[in-house]
């Protein structure tokens, strides 16, 4: 079995529990991204399930530190993936959160986005709210939203990797020229009940923290904010009674256990 060790500590998990997203910047090795580039928009499987991309990308240690550390260690590694590229200028998209969005407190699934090339704010970057998450919500009770106090724009160096919660609200901003943008999306899936064993200090379990408010947050829903990130942290922790399918039944998942990954 491929050994991957995880990576996060307590502090950064509870951090992504708040925030919903993590942010690999460049850990992508500058020859692969320059392959990536002329990779065709759309689905893709074939490329997805090369040593290749299973090496520099999906089982890269920092990628898949994070995803060993908020997933466990038999997670589901990515068969397939979509290829979002834009070419031409376009006037961006509305705000939304994709398909199947679930419920619930449990970390399941986690989305992630890597961009082979820089992106910058003409680009037309992807653009997320942190947060938002924690809102279980219709996709076309959001989209009339314009800019939104604390909204992210991922203006990123080539052979970054963001991880994101799949319920969090994002959207392709606004791009002014006609040079090749892409972004490859892909997930990882648990595969069984959690436990802490992301890289820790104690075998105590120390309480959930809180960061705070987000900008746009208001005082009785922030308050609501850290109720759902305790549970969730006590879920992560193993002390949650309650139990999520696994993986969610609900998902159009696709992936292999990560003992089941031969790379040759």
């Amino acid at each position: 079995m491929i050994n991957v060790e995880p990576t996060l500590n307590d502090h950064e998990v509870r951090q992504f529990i708040h925030n919903g997203y993590i942010t690999l910047e460049n850990v992508v090795d500058e020859d692969f991204n320059r392959e990536c580039e002329s990779v065709p928009g759309g689905h893709l499987t074939d490329f997805v399930l090369t040593d290749e991309f299973r090496r520099n990308v999906l089982l890269h240690p920092e990628v898949a530190g994070v995803v060993r550390s908020l997933l466990g260690a038999d997670f589901l590694v990515p068969t397939s993936a979509h290829h979002h590229l834009f070419e031409a200028a376009h006037r961006g998209q509305t705000w939304h959160s994709d398909g199947l969005t679930e419920y619930g407190y449990g970390i399941t699934h986690l989305q992630c986005y890597y961009y082979p090339k820089a992106v910058k704010i003409e680009d037309g970057p992807t653009m997320i709210l942190p947060g938002s998450h924690h809102r279980l919500v219709d996709r076309e009770a959001i989209a009339h939203y314009g800019d939104i106090l604390g909204q992210l724009s991922l203006t990123v160096p080539a052979g970054t990797v963001a991880m994101t919660r799949y319920g969090i609200w994002h959207k392709a901003g606004p791009k002014l020229n006609a040079n090749r943008r892409g972004m490859i999306k892909f997930s990882y899936f648990r595969t069984a009940m959690p436990k802490r064993d992301w890289v820790r200090d104690s075998d105590e379990i120390p309480p959930y923290q809180h960061a705070g408010r987000h900008p746009y947050v208001t005082e009785v829903e922030s308050y609501r904010d850290r109720r759902r990130g305790e549970l969730t942290w006590r879920w992560l922790c193993g002390l949650a009674e309650v139990e999520e399918p696994l993986p969610p039944v609900q998902m159009f998942n696709s992936g292999i256990p990560l003992s089941e990954v031969r790379l040759q």
